[in-house]
């Protein structure tokens, strides 16, 4: 992000003036309001200067400007342009802008994944092949160290202090030893030293060196230097390497393996055999058989190697840094140095000696003491990124601005024939529904205005189907209320004419039939005069007809007239005082109970029998109810709650489903409510409860 940061800082420094310059331009010939805004802006700029700043900053002149665009005296509404301005500069330029960064961010992020990768695997892997390097050599040394004739000459052979007669012709070596040595030897030459056998008292016996690119045996005049080796290799019974720390030699880093001659588990080995290998040259044959790529790049890809126990470079891919201290060396890696000497592994940027910036990945040498760290040009791998970047981000300010132009001229353009639109909209709005829109020009203004004219002259049109549409509605739910009542009527006419068969030869029955023929009389009559007045019958307003009633009559007369005759079939049960009164208008609330009394008498039918019960009474707060309960057929939960007081919602075959709505219109009217409990295959349950007397519609709430 910081690399980011740096890079886009100076682009956008550079390009600041311009955009500022370019957006203020087209906005001052675009709009009015800004170009008072910017004049007023400039003329307060202008006084509040001083001589020591003559020159004013962005800040301050938009800082100015704002005070100005919310100046009550200068605030106005934005216009079209502006809007669409700045909604382009919002959703538009700005997240272009930022989407180019992001980008740039992206390819830079995936520059340096790719470079820590390729670091930390070159690290990893020639630290792996180092480790294998020497673990070859170990295994090799133990097999030389493990020859039958070797440990019989190591055993024969004197050691430096002795005074033997013929000492020249002790020393000298076997030539299948001698042989099998020089094998070892030059099939290593890429990183051995040199290679000395010892005698068990740790004294050498023999010594292979390099000499004019040859091998050179030495086998007297040793120094003290050509006896190191690792003094425990005397206590080991089996044949086991032992490798010593790092030294510094003339050369570079040395380290040593040391193999015992000859061991068991009953006596100590007979000598051991010291190999001395070139530390740095075993990173370099690591590094060259790893990372070849890597390798013939060295200046721009390193590889080094430090010792973490002194800070001496053991291996540098640029040898003038080999073999001497880290820190003082490279300064700039000093970091990255103190961090692999205390043991740890990961990434860390530096600055190179040239300028750049370098990506370094550090990994440890297992059971060595040495840590790896490999090298990426990070400045170089990022800068196509960067110039892509600037350039991607330099075509994206131009672009929006460019775009942000031809936006505010065809808004300029357009906003005329908009507020001419507005202007008619606004007119056909109010009423005047004969107002046509001219635009002169084409384009989408001409297309919207044409929209606007079409959608008036429709709208005249649904305006009078409307009209006739709730007439025809209006006199289609009268229709089908009166044909409602009227059915019921004919069902109670029907059931005195079938008992007429039967009972007519009765003179109580014949008096009970005249009287029931008049009340259906006038039942009908009172219903065909509903059809002459519509607002009466749907609005609610016969309820200034509502006078003290005594409910216990009219549900005698309506279970007299409509259960009554069907009491062969059904049980009938009332249970009713001697009086129940209420403000009701009793040809309504007389139909409420001939709605629910028939309708429970139909719901039993088709179990062939059933009870019906009638039950009235008084309840707490001037409250008084009525309900018809049958063991018919019920009716779903889902039923009750999305269609039973639904108009022409119904379970009947020949029902037209406005009973219960025109009950359930009734009863509210009257400041009641009509509750109802069901369950299938259990029975219904209808109760009425309504006020003892009318009240208004805001009490009807808490009474009721």
């Amino acid at each position: 992000m910081k690399a980011a940061l740096f890079f886009v800082s100076p682009f956008a420094l550079l390009l600041l003036p311009f955009a500022f310059r370019t957006a203020a331009c087209l906005f001052t010939f675009a709009f009015p309001t800004c170009r008072v805004y910017l004049a007023r802006s400039c003329a307060l700029v202008s006084v509040r200067r001083t001589d020591a700043a003559r020159r004013v900053s962005p800040a301050t002149f938009f800082l100015t400007f704002k005070a100005e665009a919310v100046n009550p005296r200068t605030k106005k509404a934005l216009t079209l342009g502006t809007k669409l301005a700045a909604i382009f500069v919002t959703l538009g330029l700005a997240p272009l802008l930022l989407l180019s960064a992001l980008n740039y961010r992206s390819g830079v992020g995936a520059v340096e994944r790719l470079l820590r990768e390729r670091a930390s695997e070159r690290a990893s892997r020639v630290a792996g092949k180092v480790v294998r390097i020497i673990d070859a050599q170990e295994a090799r040394l133990l097999t030389l160290s493990q020859g039958q004739s070797l440990a019989s000459y190591v055993r024969g052979a004197p050691g430096l202090s002795t005074t033997s007669f013929n000492f020249e012709a002790q020393r000298a070596v076997p030539d299948t030893t001698r042989a099998h040595f020089e094998s070892f030897f030059r099939s290593n030459r890429d990183y051995l030293e040199s290679l000395t056998c010892l005698d068990a008292s740790g004294a050498p016996l023999f010594r292979m060196s390099w000499k004019d690119n040859d091998v050179n045996i030495q086998t007297d005049s040793f120094t003290s230097n050509d006896s190191r080796h690792e003094p425990g290799v005397q206590q080991l019974r089996e044949a086991k390497a032992l490798r010593s720390q790092i030294t510094p030699e003339i050369y570079g880093a040395a380290l040593r393996i040391t193999a015992p001659v000859g061991p068991s588990k009953d006596a100590p080995p007979a000598g051991a055999v010291v190999a001395e290998l070139r530390l740095g040259d075993v990173v370099r044959e690591a590094d060259e058989a790893e990372s070849p790529d890597a390798a013939a790049d060295a200046g721009r890809r390193s590889l080094v190697a430090v010792e973490n126990a002194t800070g001496e470079v053991v291996y540098h891919t640029n040898g003038a840094y080999s073999h001497r201290d880290a820190a003082d060396a490279m300064p700039y890696f000093a970091n990255v140095a103190s961090r692999m000497r205390g043991g740890g592994e990961g990434f860390d940027f530096y600055d190179a000696q040239d300028g750049g910036r370098s990506l370094a990945a550090f990994r440890q040498v297992e059971g060595l003491g040495i840590s790896l760290a490999a090298s990426e040009d990070y400045s170089a791998a990022v800068g196509s990124v960067r110039r892509v970047g600037l350039l991607g981000g330099a075509a994206a300010l131009v672009a929006g601005l460019v775009g942000l132009g031809l936006l505010i001229l065809i808004a300029k353009r357009e906003r005329h024939g908009i507020e001419q639109v507005a202007r008619s909209a606004s007119a056909i709005a109010a009423g005047d529904l004969d107002q046509r829109i001219t635009v002169s020009h084409s384009g989408d203004t001409r297309e919207l205005a044409e929209n606007f004219n079409t959608m008036s002259e429709r709208l005249r049109e649904l305006i009078a189907r409307e009209a006739e549409s709730r007439q025809f509605a209006s006199f289609m739910k009268i229709s089908a209320m009166v044909s409602h009542d009227l059915k019921n009527a004919i069902a109670g006419l029907s059931m005195l004419v079938k008992n007429m068969e039967k009972q007519f030869h009765r003179e109580e029955f014949r008096a009970d039939a005249i009287s029931s023929l008049q009340e259906a009389t006038e039942k009908l009559k009172r219903t065909v005069a509903r059809l002459s007045e519509p607002a009466k019958s749907l609005s609610g307003e016969y309820r200034i007809a509502a006078r003290p009633t005594d409910l216990v009559p009219v549900i005698r007369r309506v279970l007299e007239v409509n259960a009554e005759p069907t009491r062969p079939l059904y049980e009938i049960e009332a249970r009713l005082p001697d009086k129940l009164t209420a403000t009701v208008e009793p040809e309504r609330m007389e139909n409420v109970i001939e709605n629910l009394v028939i309708n429970a008498l139909e719901a039993m039918a088709s179990k062939g029998g059933g009870k019906l019960t009638v039950e009235a009474g008084t309840l707490p707060n001037d409250l008084v109810f009525f309900s018809v309960a049958d063991t018919g057929a019920g009716m779903s939960e889902e039923f009750i709650k999305t269609k039973l007081f639904r108009p022409f919602a119904t379970t009947k075959k020949k029902g037209i489903g406005l009973g219960l709505f025109t009950c359930k219109e009734i009863v509210e009217t009257h400041g009641g409510r009509l509750d109802v409990e069901s369950s299938p295959n259990s029975g219904t349950l209808f109760r009425v409860v309504i006020p003892f007397s009318l009240f208004n519609s805001g009490e009807r709430r808490s009474r009721a």
